[in-house]
């Protein structure tokens, strides 16, 4: 069963077209692989670009082609699903950003699909069809609105049963904006809640129109009930897979109430998927009538089942409650309960490592059940844990009067389990060492031994970290985020950029960058899939890389320790680890040299574009300074996107040890005849 509901919540003008998808717009700077079909070549792009966003879509099945990436340095979008480009027949896909198409052709420095940066506040949307393609006539679309202020659907959907506990604080959050005009709205409450305005409504009762006919030969227009439903049924709101079938067939509560309080409950067995149930806007091809004692306009229930006092005008909401689902759909999971099967239960595996960094000295495996029946419980099912956005602000980026003027990033209801208590399984931690949570996707986050056993300062600040294992009603592994950070956020449950700076080593903070400003980003250390914690008992070696590119018109910045290891785990973007193996065997690990020249070539350090391929075609001297002042020059034409020069910090699958003759970095890789120890230093330079 297909729901197509052609109904605009966020402020795009929506067709008739196949809505393939449509969620919120929450770019990030991870990383997604991206395969092009025509070579078999794997993309590294950031989920801040376009492509990015519609990659880390699961449920799409796109074909990107790199035809244009050597000489123009953008990827190729060829299809989505079933609608792909055809030359002959004129059908292509195009990509809208806040209502203006982008020019990849024309533009590729700018509008490339893989190059052009997204903020929280743009909205995106994907129209398929034939030139020229809009919103009106597109045959397909893929929309993203803005994320930031979203209500967070699992929060929703954790108040499935009680649906009236929908604040109206949420109610205002929800996404759309009611124009001028528009003298009524009706209300979906369920998994999630939206609100539908009279030209949203109007425009899907044109794309999905259901009749029916009363006795007196009044023709009534308007939406299926059951379309409406699969609105807001689950977090699915508007794709192909929007209305939940399983979910309707084990049954819930559909209750309808008119604006002046009356309501009447019906179950899904009694409304079925019939289009002649409906929730009409028109009688005769006008709008309801508005006079009498009690007028039916806006909206009135209408159907061959329904009738006296099983009517409903006047609707004002409908509210989605008592679910059944979950024992008639899998009869192992207990009333009221969504805990799954032991055995597929994931775990975390905590492993302690010895001072060389490698050998195991002790390690065990837990689930959230050996959690919650062995240590306290962080969470009571009801309080709300945040995390903040950035400041967008580039002459405040910490906000340390803590006004949240970016709003949060995360916000979420969540249960879990103090980190300290994870690790003091495998015999704690010292002051000075450090661990990482491992997500399953290789991103990392590294917290120090403050972070973990916190002074009374930094709890009242910003609390402590914990694995969340629970979030908005749903236990591991059924919601789709998996073991994830959070902090407890002292006393206002909000982990903030400065309780970051107070409470963090430095180098161990999170960076965002938007629009050439590198923001403090509290938020980018909540990883999700956790499956790995691993302690390390020797204290860690700061160190710092110099790098100026100055006398080329570029910039001077120093990338500490913490930072260049976490840009090996995705936030510098695209391409940014490298790997070689030696003549000895052994295997190195690190950033591509010419990656860092683009941090410092010019004005731009962090978009898709950061390397300024012009400039190095012009020609530079790239002089790499490592142990007692030892330098090599390289041409800039010779490194140009090439991963033969490596700035190696792992050595054999581990962060390079300080007492290593290599210690803290190593040029290596392919195109390297004598490795540089112990480097420092990088100076881009003109030939003289």
């Amino acid at each position: 069963m297909i729901l197509l509901i052609c109904l605009a919540v966020l402020p795009i003008t929506v067709s008739c077209s196949e809505i393939l998808y449509e969620g919120p717009l929450t770019p990030s700077d991870e990383s997604i692989a991206i395969s092009s079909y025509n070579s078999d070549q794997t993309y590294d792009v950031t989920k801040n670009t376009p492509l990015g966003v519609l990659a880390s879509v699961s449920d799409l099945s796109l074909k990107v082609s790199d035809k244009k990436y050597d000489g123009m340095g953008i990827l190729l979008l060829d299809g989505i699903d079933s609608f792909e480009y055809d030359k002959d027949k004129g059908s292509t896909w195009v990509c809208e950003v806040n209502g203006v198409i982008l020019d990849d052709y024309g533009n590729p420095d700018t509008d490339g699909l893989n190059v052009k940066i997204l903020s929280p506040d743009d909205t995106l949307a994907f129209y398929y069809g034939n030139k020229p393609i809009s919103a009106e006539n597109a045959l397909a679309s893929v929309i993203f609105g803005k994320g930031e202020n979203e209500v967070d659907l699992e929060v929703q959907k954790s108040e499935i049963s009680s649906p009236n506990s929908v604040s109206d604080e949420e109610l205002s959050s929800v996404s759309g904006e009611i124009p001028e005009g528009n003298s009524w709205t009706l209300i979906l409450k369920g998994a999630i809640t939206e609100t539908m305005n009279q030209s949203y409504f109007e425009e899907g009762a044109s794309c999905h129109k259901g009749n029916w006919t009363d006795d007196s030969g009044n023709e009534y227009t308007g939406i299926p009930l059951w379309r409406l439903v699969g609105w807001v049924d689950d977090e699915d709101s508007h794709s192909s897979e929007g209305f939940n079938e399983d979910l309707y067939t084990a049954g819930y509560t559909i209750t309808v109430k008119a604006g002046d309080g009356y309501e009447k409950e019906f179950s899904t067995q009694e409304i079925g998927t019939s289009d002649d149930v409906l929730i009409a806007n028109e009688m005769n091809g006008e709008p309801l009538p508005q006079d009498g004692e009690k007028p039916s306009y806006p909206l009135k229930l209408v159907g061959p089942s329904i009738n006296g006092g099983n009517s409903v005008g006047n609707i004002a909401e409908i509210v989605l409650s008592e679910f059944s689902s979950l024992e008639q759909l899998d009869p192992s999971v207990s009333s009221g309960s969504t805990e799954s099967k032991d055995s597929e239960i994931p775990s975390i595996h905590i492993v302690v490592f010895g001072d060389d960094g490698k050998t195991i000295i002790n390690e065990t495996t837990v689930n959230y059940r050996m959690m919650e029946e062995s240590f306290p419980v962080i969470g009571d099912g009801e309080t709300e844990y945040k995390y903040e956005s950035i400041t967008n602000n580039p002459d405040d980026i910490w906000g340390a009067d803590q006004n949240f003027a970016g709003g949060f990033k995360i916000k979420s209801v969540v249960k879990g389990t103090l980190v300290r208590d994870l690790v003091d399984l495998v015999g704690g931690m010292e002051p000075g060492t450090s661990i990482k949570l491992i997500a399953s996707d290789g991103y990392e986050t590294k917290l120090g031994y403050s972070s973990v056993y916190p002074n009374p300062d930094a709890i009242l600040k910003a609390g402590e970290p914990f694995v969340a294992w629970y979030k908005g009603g749903k236990t591991i592994p059924d919601f789709k985020e998996g073991y994830q950070l959070f902090f407890t956020g002292g006393d206002d449950n909000v982990f903030s950029n400065w309780d970051m700076h107070e409470t963090m080593e430095s180098n161990l903070w999170h960076y965002y960058w938007e629009a050439g400003v590198q923001y403090p980003s509290a938020a980018g250390l909540a990883t999700k899939y956790i499956d790995e914690i691993h302690v390390y008992t020797a204290p860690e070696s700061e160190w710092e890389l110099f790098l100026d590119g100055s006398s080329i018109g570029g910039v001077i910045t120093n990338i500490s320790s913490g930072y260049y290891d976490s840009a090996l785990v995705c936030q510098f973007g695209s391409n940014h680890l490298g790997t070689y193996k030696d003549s000895q065997g052994t295997s190195w690990e690190g950033m591509p040299l010419w990656f860092l020249c683009g941090f410092v070539d010019d004005a731009d350090q962090h978009s898709n574009n950061a390397f300024n391929e012009s400039l190095a075609n012009s020609g530079y001297k790239i002089i790499v300074t490592g142990e007692n002042g030892t330098t090599l020059t390289i041409d800039s034409g010779d490194a140009k996107r090439n991963d033969g020069y490596i700035l190696a910090s792992i050595k054999d699958d581990i962060i390079i040890q300080a007492d290593d003759p290599s210690w803290p970095l190593v040029l290596t890789g392919s195109a390297v005849s004598e490795p540089v120890l112990k480097v420092n230093k990088i100076q881009l330079k003109p030939f003289e």
